[in-house]
């Protein structure tokens, strides 16, 4: 999947031919960065990921210093020079040569297919952690072990499994179980703070679904009735499979929860273009 789409992408301020791209900083060990989504021409939940941004520069021992309002317009600039209506926008910030380095930029994506949201993907449990999980840090080394892991056993994600045992999140993705009418997924603490869970777990509380944020031991996975992912791409996906684990897609609170989020983004959408 290419890095860098589209005719142009920002590059500390200045609009730049993505034929000049230089993605040699994807190989360093740790960059800062978000992605989110457009649709419809408008950067879905933008203020909740540049939010998130900020957080991770605080967090962060490496951060450079770009103001959220920079920012801001630069991707108002990208999508302008662009004209993109659909698509992944990533920013990544990183120092190069004791020089500091923001990239704004359209990246290639690849989302759920329909039958995938309709019967669900497999996963794998995977032994490993994120150190500063709260911060969107990029983990070169983790991020390739998980996916050696996920081509070995051709599953779709891998949930990551910390020192005492108990699932945090997936290696792209948050995740969630739902037992006894209950939606349950790690502690903010130990995770990512996704964009899409927050939304997730707004809205089930909307729907006055209890959600309960606790630790979730590996070995409970038998007691869970269902489980789904959530991201940036893939909004709420059902999982079908865990190991050798069967799960059901087509559980009617991961139904309910599907379309209520759906509802929340379109009606963003629709906000904001009004």
């Amino acid at each position: 999947m290419q890095e860098c789409i589209g005719n142009s992408y920002m590059h500390n301020g200045q609009e730049t031919p993505s034929a000049r791209f230089d993605g040699s900083f994807l190989s360093s060990p740790h960059y800062i960065y978000e992605v989110f989504r457009v649709i419809d021409g408008v950067p879905l939940f933008v203020e909740d990921h540049l939010e998130r941004l900020k957080k991770t520069c605080e967090l962060s021992e490496h951060c450079p210093g770009f103001s959220l309002g920079d920012i801001h317009e630069q991707v108002k600039l990208l999508l302008k020079y662009n004209s993109l209506q659909t698509g992944n926008v990533k920013i990544a910030l990183f120092s190069k040569e004791g020089k500091q380095q923001l990239l704004v930029y359209i990246t290639g994506h690849q989302y759920p297919t329909r039958e995938q949201f309709l019967v669900g993907v497999p996963v794998a449990l995977f032994r490993g952690i994120r150190h500063n999980p709260n911060a969107k840090i990029m983990d070169v080394k983790l991020r390739n072990a998980t996916n050696v892991m996920k081509q070995e056993k051709e599953v779709y994600e891998t949930l990551l499994v910390d020192q005492e045992g108990c699932i945090t999140e997936g290696s792209r993705s948050n995740v969630f179980f739902i037992r006894d009418g209950k939606l349950i997924t790690p502690p903010v603490m130990d995770v990512l703070p996704g964009i899409t869970r927050k939304h997730i777990i707004e809205v089930c509380r909307d729907l006055g679904m209890e959600v309960a944020e606790e630790r979730v031991p590996a070995r409970s996975v038998v007691i869970m009735e269902a489980a789904f992912i959530s991201g940036t791409s893939r909004k709420v996906l059902p999982v079908n499979k865990i190991d050798e684990l069967d799960f059901p897609a087509d559980h009617p609170l991961t139904r309910k929860i599907q379309e209520a989020f759906n509802k929340r983004v379109q009606d963003y959408i629709t906000t904001r273009k009004n």
